[in-house]
């Protein structure tokens, strides 16, 4: 209490005698922690060293890019529930990874001890296979894995992954086929295992296949957006091929733990809604296959729970908690 009526006093004494009051330093004044729950090298990753880019260039801000990936997304977003509540760290998870991992097991958080700050990009779902194998669409790669028990598999990010849930949710569409699952801990190491030839085809996002496709390597055979996509209008899309509710967006963006001021978020989503207007930042962007999808905090937040909701009920459908 002594310290605070004297640091009054002295503030008082300054500006009685004509001298500057001490200024309150500007957020953010030092590095800005970003946790990513994915391995480095996927499409979080590059769109958080994007911005990152954009912070350092146009406002001296530095933005720390921690990839932590493995446990389902729930170690890193975790460090993020239980960081300081100042503006200093925040989660960039896709919200519906995000959504599922706590509805299944103990992580030490819930959807409460989180609030959203800005979504940065929606990436479509894609499901590719080796060029060689001569295989072009779902219903071939089922095919095949029906006639050759125990040949076929596929690859995503996480054994809680959204992909992996939307193959599940794909799967009912062809009794009697089985294909597991091997879990990896970010879609760069989903492409690099289906190029090596360890996994027949992976479960990834656009933006992490779409070098594979472009070199040849490649073949995506469906896609999770409502119509063909421009960069990939050869490419079918589950809707076409399997069912119109075979559909998805995977929205992604910068999460904060619960008590985070609303003066900081507010500057956070300010600071990134300025970076993805930018022509330069869209260019990386688009170069990277990523869109710049803005949403401020509170329709972000409308996002965010209407994906939990949505992946609890995926989640009790198939039975995983």
């Amino acid at each position: 209490m002594k310290r605070v009526l004297l640091s009054a006093v002295l503030a008082c004494a300054m500006l009685l005698s004509g001298l500057p009051a001490p200024a309150f330093a500007a957020y953010p004044d030092r590095p800005v922690n970003i946790i990513i729950p994915f391995g480095p090298g996927g499409a979080v990753d590059i769109a958080a060293r994007i911005l990152a880019e954009y912070f350092s260039t146009k406002h001296n801000i530095t933005l720390n890019i921690i990839c932590k990936g493995g446990g389902a997304g729930a170690p890193a977003m975790l460090d993020v529930a239980k960081a300081r509540p100042d503006g200093y760290t925040f989660g960039f998870p896709a919200l519906a990874t995000f959504s599922t991992t706590p509805q299944v097991k103990k992580t030490g958080y819930t959807l409460n001890d989180f609030r959203a700050v800005v979504q940065i990009t929606n990436m479509w779902l894609s499901l590719a296979v080796k060029s060689d194998s001569g295989i072009k669409t779902i219903n071939e790669l089922m095919e095949a894995a029906k006639a050759n028990p125990g040949k076929y598999n596929f690859a995503t990010h996480g054994a809680l992954s959204t992909q992996r849930l939307f193959m599940l949710r794909l799967m009912k569409a062809y009794p009697g086929v089985e294909l597991p699952h091997i879990a990896y801990t970010s879609g760069h190491d989903v492409s690099t295992a289906v190029l090596g030839g360890h996994v027949t085809s992976g479960f990834g996002v656009t933006t992490n296949q779409k070098p594979y496709v472009l070199s040849g390597d490649f073949t995506m055979i469906g896609v999770s957006s409502p119509e063909r996509l421009a960069e990939f209008p050869d490419v079918p899309t589950f809707a076409e091929q399997v069912g119109p509710e075979y559909t998805f967006a995977s929205s992604h963006g910068l999460l904060a733990p619960k008590r985070v001021p609303n003066d900081r978020v507010e500057k956070m989503q300010n600071l990134v809604k300025e970076a993805l207007a930018d022509p330069d930042v869209q260019a990386k962007f688009a170069k990277a296959g990523l869109t710049t999808d803005y949403l401020p905090a509170d329709e972000f937040q409308k996002v965010l729970n209407d994906m939990w909701a949505m992946m609890g009920t995926i989640v009790k459908e198939n039975k995983l908690n």
